[in-house]
């Protein structure tokens, strides 16, 4: 009898052992990672839910699209963002670069020298979405983004990035398919803490545009409605002439 306890157990412990996923299968490959999280972090967001329930937060809108670098062909490994931030506070643009890290993805954010005439760049046409190399500042802040469950996450703490005041930004992140969540902590060069709002970005939606099928097919049923509306005022004053005569 305990003989054949002990054959069961050790088949379910078999059993477990070989049904238990391999999380090194079922992580992507870096590349494919990196093609994620730049698809989940492209688009138009805002923070409007949060500015409902904390009025004390300001109300920040945020486009970001794929850009290229002149004179830079690319490997498929790194893609680049331009992220332009607009609020009744302050504007804000920058450079991200995706690429291959250790282990995780090495995300590099950079400011630009001169970003005057970047302004709505991701409303240009994809063609026209070039960034000069020589117009990005030569100081990187960077973070790793590392993968898990439906989002990527990421931080800097504690060494952060030095200010042009001689202070520091800790930056965290949290990039899911439809939402950011980000924390900017701003340190004074004494080591005061000067900011500390985390924002919460949410994807608007897009509405997308009507194809020429769907016009025809549009156009059609109103053709067809008036034909019908045309042919019943017809019977109509048929109806009402012949009960006239």
């Amino acid at each position: 009898m305990n003989q054949l306890k002990a054959y069961t157990l050790a088949f379910l412990l078999t059993g477990f052992v070989f049904t238990q996923p391999s999380r090194a299968a079922e992580l992507p490959s870096l590349s494919a990672q990196i093609k994620e999280v730049v698809q989940w972090f492209t688009g138009k967001f805002d923070n409007v839910n949060q500015v409902a329930t904390n009025p004390s937060v300001p109300l920040i809108t945020m486009t970001n699209c794929q850009v290229q670098l002149d004179g830079n062909s690319g490997t498929g490994e790194t893609q680049n963002v331009y992220l332009e931030q607009q609020s009744p506070v302050f504007n804000r643009v920058r450079f991200y670069s995706f690429g291959l890290g250790s282990g995780a993805i090495d995300l590099g954010i950079r400011s630009f020298i001169n970003s005057s005439s970047l302004s709505g760049l991701c409303d240009r046409p994809v063609s026209q979405r070039i960034i000069s190399q020589n117009n990005l500042a030569a100081a990187v802040c960077s973070l790793d983004l590392i993968y898990e469950q439906n989002r990527y996450v990421g931080n800097n703490a504690p060494t952060g990035c030095p200010t042009s005041t001689g202070g520091k930004v800790v930056s965290s992140v949290s990039i899911q398919a439809n939402s950011i969540n980000s924390l900017d902590q701003i340190f004074s060069s004494s080591g005061q803490l000067l900011v500390n709002t985390p924002i919460e970005f949410r994807r608007i939606p897009t509405v997308p545009e009507s194809s020429p099928l769907a016009g025809l097919v549009i156009a059609g049923a109103g053709l067809a409605f008036l034909r019908r509306r045309k042919q019943a005022r017809v019977l109509m004053i048929k109806s009402v002439n012949s009960r006239q005569s």
